[in-house]
């Protein structure tokens, strides 16, 4: 009951602190007040979390039900923010304002714990310069999906990053990076079907088997990430019935009697194999003189 309800709110914080008309809003409280944060920049200061706004994060999907995020928030609630958060003061058509740029997981779980302020680390970045700062500390998890990972380069070659500059960054091969481009820039209905299949869709899987093939058009991508669903939705449905089918009937006390006694009567060991609802009977004999004896038996009653 715990952890539902842990999830729960983290999904109400989670909707309100990605919901741009709410960011606008918490943007526009006190810009006086928050304008004043710019004589902090480079220095370690308390923030209330409540001022601190999620606008961008390379991360595309938080899952605030996975039991890693209520680990956090655990971990959180009995020894606090152990890490400090990385905020960029920003200036908006409403003013300054507060933005998160290293630790949004941490941050949504602090506020789902109960923690009202903690100690931040105040800069000024560029767009490029937050772009890699998160992917940075995404990609050092090591848990972060391939197609965000490629909208990630994406966003950095769009704020002036050459392909040649992004590998230097990442220690990647030139190669690769322009190969993530390649996948940042499929339709996003398509990215999300990737996204919703992790088991899936894995990076090998990714480059080797999508990449590597070069669709001629978008339409030829959709028709061949649809093709690889549908497939291994088949085989589920298909593996499922073999199971089912391979299950051994549970015989009743009473057929079992019944066995016994055909067995004695008999003088032989007698076997029930069963598969499903099917099943066959096997009557043990040694010689030829005693089968016909059993054929006697079985055909004279």
């Amino acid at each position: 009951m715990k952890s539902k309800k842990i999830a729960s709110s983290a999904e109400e914080m989670r909707a309100r602190l990605f919901n741009p008309a709410t960011q606008s809003q918490a943007a526009e409280l006190p810009p006086d007040r928050l304008k004043a944060y710019l004589d902090y920049v480079g220095k370690t200061v308390t923030v209330p979390l409540d001022l601190i706004l999620i606008e961008d994060n390379v991360r595309k999907q938080v899952d605030t039900n996975s039991p890693k995020f209520q680990e956090l928030v655990e971990s959180i609630k009995r020894e606090g923010l152990l890490q400090n958060l990385v905020v960029d003061v920003r200036t908006g058509a409403s003013g300054t304002y507060l933005s998160c740029v290293s630790g949004q997981r941490r941050l949504l779980a602090a506020k789902i714990a109960g923690v009202e302020k903690a100690v931040c680390l105040l800069k000024q970045y560029s767009e490029g310069d937050r772009v890699s700062i998160g992917l940075t500390e995404n990609l050092v998890r090591q848990d972060l999906h391939c197609i965000d990972v490629a909208d990630g380069y994406a966003e950095l070659h769009r704020a002036g990053w050459s392909e040649e500059e992004i590998a230097d960054r990442f220690e990647r091969g030139q190669r690769t990076i322009h190969r993530y481009l390649l996948i940042a820039a499929w339709p996003e209905d398509v990215k999300q079907k990737i996204r919703a299949n992790p088991d899936l869709f894995t990076t090998r899987v990714i480059f080797n088997d999508f990449v590597s093939r070069g669709f001629a058009n978008d339409a030829e991508l959709q028709a061949a990430v649809d093709a690889k669903i549908t497939n291994s939705l088949q085989k589920t449905i298909s593996n499922a019935s073999i199971n089912k089918s391979n299950q051994r009937t549970s015989l009743t006390q009473e057929t079992r009697h019944g066995i016994k006694m055909l067995g004695d009567k008999l003088q032989t060991s007698i076997k029930v194999k069963t598969t499903g609802d099917k099943g066959r009977l096997e009557i043990a004999f040694v010689t030829e003189a005693e089968l016909r004896r059993l054929l006697e038996l079985l055909v004279v009653n």
